[in-house]
């Protein structure tokens, strides 16, 4: 498998960048030097500012990038990875999108968003016991997996949970509930690969669909027993299908 020169992985919304942790014991160890995989503010250790912008976030990581790279992100980070290669396409080799969406509310011009969300209330028990709420939702993603990935979800739990509930779950959310960037899809001209669950409530299958409609340079993949966690249910799988496609536009 060739690596990319470099290569910058966005989690989403609640999490931080320890989401990635499973997914890299399956990806080749050269190269990882090159690897970039922060926080988003107010998540993990990065500082709060009190305000979570997609396009200012995607700004910001855009100057750090020093070579073309390659973009994975999950969920609200993939929106944050879709801005960045909407502004930045001569810093962008390929972009990866999981369990991602360009609009999460459904609206009379896109119904493949949601009618409703419980995200607010789950950022109510996130804040609450972030250790304990975190265990229940990867577990609920986890349903479907092998028993190696889910007997991962203790040692996970501990390295995401370390420093405390996100400063940024309510403005993150907020910032995911209006976030409409379906105007910048026009704007992407790099290959993109789409990896969603078929099982996934937050972001259904549909939503990617929408996205590969979209984007005349997609590749769809779905994974029938996932849900909202592809790479972490079925990392075997999502390293393959990742994989070749990195090895595809390297």
């Amino acid at each position: 498998m060739t690596t990319p020169s470099q290569t910058l992985l966005i989690h989403g919304w609640g999490a931080n960048h320890h989401i990635f942790d499973p997914l890299l014991a399956h990806l080749p160890a050269t190269g990882q030097k090159n690897w970039c995989i922060p926080d988003l503010p107010g998540h993990g250790c990065a500082p709060f500012d009190g305000t979570f912008n997609i396009d200012s976030i995607a700004d910001r990581l855009a100057a750090q990038l020093t070579a073309r790279t390659h973009l994975l992100g999950w969920s609200l980070g993939g929106m944050v990875a879709l801005s960045l290669a909407a502004r930045y396409p001569e810093k962008v080799a390929s972009l990866c999108l999981t369990a991602s969406l360009a609009k999460l509310m459904a609206s009379s011009d896109y119904p493949q968003g949601l009618q409703r969300v419980s995200l607010n209330m789950m950022a109510s028990k996130f804040s609450e016991d972030y250790p304990k709420y975190m265990h229940e939702f990867l577990h609920l993603q986890m349903l479907y997996a092998d028993i190696c990935a889910r007997t991962s979800i203790n040692s996970l739990v501990d390295a995401i949970c370390q420093y405390g509930p996100p400063t940024a779950l309510n403005a993150a959310l907020h910032a995911l509930e209006q976030a409409d960037l379906r105007p910048l899809l026009s704007s992407i001209n790099c290959p993109v690969l789409l990896v969603y669950g078929g099982r996934d409530a937050i972001t259904p299958p549909r939503m990617g669909e929408y996205l590969h409609q979209q984007l005349p340079q997609s590749e769809w993949c779905l994974l029938p027993q996932a849900a909202h966690t592809p790479f972490l249910s079925h990392p075997d799988e999502f390293a393959r299908v990742l994989g070749q496609f990195w090895e595809q536009h390297s």
